[in-house]
């Protein structure tokens, strides 16, 4: 029945309206933005050279003169490739381990070798010339390079300045310019009060 109605109202002429129109679609506009990533900073950093070593004492005399090296990092180091210095004379050590804190004796010539009971033991001596209390120098290296200040990693010098080594160390700020450790002739050793004792006030002088 009521599609007769329909039907009738449509072939009556009827004003009533039976299309429904639908409404236009709406349209989205979608803009897809791609972010690009800005650039990772990368820095390159370059360490310097782990000092581990530094001279703790010196002895001097023809009888028994002797060296001591302390490692003052916290953990074990190697020696290999370090060198040590007087001047124009020079002397490498050998391949020695030493723990955190460790010392290490070597004698510089002489009949008479008493190292610190504590101390590792080189085997030989250094043979670096006379070891007069009343001038001289030892200077210790990282590397067979004794013009590179980059290779100083420990010095002093007493009696008087300069020495063959003084130089680089001054420019490694291993030790201050025109300046040394006030000795005499009645001098028997230099022992460091701390480490690295890069300052002639940094060592005590003992007197025999």
């Amino acid at each position: 029945m009521v599609a007769l109605a329909l039907v009738a109202a449509a072939c009556s002429g009827s004003s009533a309206d039976l299309t429904t129109t639908a409404p236009p679609p709406t349209t989205t506009s979608t803009t897809t933005t791609t972010a690009t990533p800005a650039p990772i900073a990368t820095t390159t950093t370059t360490e310097p050279p782990v000092v581990a070593f530094a001279i703790s004492g010196v002895v001097f005399g023809t009888t028994a003169p002797m060296l001591v090296i302390t490692n003052t990092s916290d953990q074990g180091r190697e020696m290999e490739g370090h060198w040590l210095c007087q001047d124009t004379s020079y002397w490498q050590i050998p391949d020695v381990a030493l723990g955190p804190g460790e010392k290490v004796a070597i004698s510089l010539g002489g009949t008479v070798f008493v190292p610190p009971p504590d101390a590792v033991v080189v085997d030989g001596a250094a043979d670096l010339g006379p070891i007069d209390p009343t001038n001289g120098e030892i200077a210790l290296f990282s590397a067979g390079d004794f013009g590179d200040a980059a290779s100083v990693v420990s010095y002093v010098e007493w009696g008087r300045t300069p020495h063959g080594c003084t130089v680089p160390a001054i420019e490694a700020d291993f030790w201050p310019g025109n300046d040394f450790v006030e000795t005499n002739t009645d001098t028997i050793g230099l022992a460091a009060v701390t480490l690295p004792a890069d300052d002639p006030e940094l060592w005590t002088v003992i007197n025999g």
